[in-house]
């Protein structure tokens, strides 16, 4: 009689804990998913301002003022300085894809020079010649990111209008005669200085211009130049390598990306407390379990060695599972299986590597361990003179 209640007992706890397990699972891999998302942003986001960007690029905008407005006039004599020896212009407009100036077809327009577009702009090297050369050819011709053509659907050689969110406000024309590579342009379109001009009328400024110069010291004797020559004039002038401007934004990004990192830290706290609760219920329904464990001589390291690895294993999956779902889904936007929304756009610029599924199982396998240690701890003082003396 003894042994059938035992039995009964065992077979309701199982039950009832392969259904706690999967809701638990379940919780572990939607927290390991946004976890993985969080850190692969920042990752990103940290690798790319401590990189080293090239010494040979200068970047020249107003001193005093932003958003920077250098005089066009002034453009000439820069691009005319020794050590030069290539140059653009860039205009930055924000605005939407259409007139219904939804959130997800907002774009930032990027007005340039179409001669020397893949030298002066890093991670345009993949686009295709064909591209460049429409792009060169035709004045109304844009390079768009693929994020912004997979949210319209929209295909190269569509023509649609800009609508200006900021100074020029005025609605320009275009058409798409090649697609951007995935990545830090997905969501920006690059059209023609000459035409931006034309249609707009903004001939007086330009947001900043761009110098490739001279290896060596080249880039410290041009930027003395460009202060000794433009210092002094009104507006006045300042220039700083892609490295200094790096560093400035990355000390503006170090609180936002704080932030982030203290997001990643409470789903990890999360993702301990839930496992550990679970886990806590789990031993108080298996209490005859336990204490039939402990009769087959089960020491109490062993009890806490089978709480601890099965917490483990069900947090490594969980974590392998969600992680293995987010690079599915980031596959599947930037190989355009899947049509690029608002919710999937981050893809395009941040794509989760498949090296992802390792940091996700090892985050779960660490949330396993550290939400079980108290539970285990509790199932191991787990006297069997107790239950059984309460099941008979």
């Amino acid at each position: 009689m003894l042994a059938m209640k035992l039995s009964l007992l065992v077979v309701k706890s199982l039950s009832r804990n392969k259904l706690r397990t999967t809701v638990t699972s379940l919780g572990i891999v939607v927290l390991v998913a946004i976890t993985s998302i969080v850190t692969t942003v920042t990752t990103t986001v940290r690798r790319k301002m401590l990189s080293r960007p090239d010494e040979t690029r200068l970047i020249v905008t107003e001193r005093w003022v932003a958003p920077s407005r250098v005089p066009l006039r002034y453009v000439p004599d820069i691009a005319g300085l020794e050590g030069v020896r290539d140059w653009t212009t860039m205009n930055t407009v924000f605005g939407f894809l259409d007139e219904s100036r939804r959130l997800d077809r907002t774009v930032l327009t990027i007005a340039t020079r179409p001669d020397n577009i893949q030298s002066m702009f890093s991670g345009l090297e993949a686009v295709p010649a064909e591209a460049i050369a429409a792009f060169r050819q035709r004045k109304d011709g844009v390079l768009a990111g693929p994020a912004l053509m997979q949210t319209m659907g929209w295909e190269v050689g569509r023509q649609f209008t800009f609508v200006s969110a900021s100074f020029p406000p005025v609605d320009v024309p275009f058409t798409v005669v090649g697609v951007l590579p995935p990545g830090d342009w997905s969501n920006a379109v690059f059209c023609r200085h000459d035409y931006y001009m034309d249609v707009t009328g903004d001939r007086s400024a330009v947001n900043c211009v761009l110098l490739d110069v001279e290896q060596g010291s080249g880039a410290q004797r041009l930027a003395a130049q460009v202060d000794a020559t433009f210092g002094g004039r009104q507006p006045a002038l300042k220039v700083e390598t892609e490295s200094a401007g790096v560093s400035r934004f990355a000390d503006r990004a170090q609180a936002l990306l704080q932030i982030l990192d203290g997001i990643v830290a409470v789903l990890l706290i999360d993702m301990a407390i839930i496992l550990s609760n679970s886990i806590g219920i789990s031993i108080r329904e298996r209490r005859v379990e336990m204490a039939m464990l402990k009769v087959l001589g089960f020491q109490p390291l062993h009890i806490i060695a089978l709480v601890v690895s099965e917490a483990m294993l069900v947090g490594g999956l969980a974590g392998a599972l969600g992680t293995a779902a987010v690079c599915v889904l980031s596959s599947l936007t930037v190989g355009d299986f899947i049509p690029v929304m608002l919710w999937n756009r981050l893809f395009l610029q941040f794509p989760i590597p498949w090296s992802t599924v390792l940091l996700g199982m090892a985050l779960g396998l660490g949330v396993g361990l550290g939400g079980s240690l108290l539970p285990a701890t509790a199932a191991r003082h787990i006297k069997v003179s107790d239950v059984f003396a309460k099941i008979a």
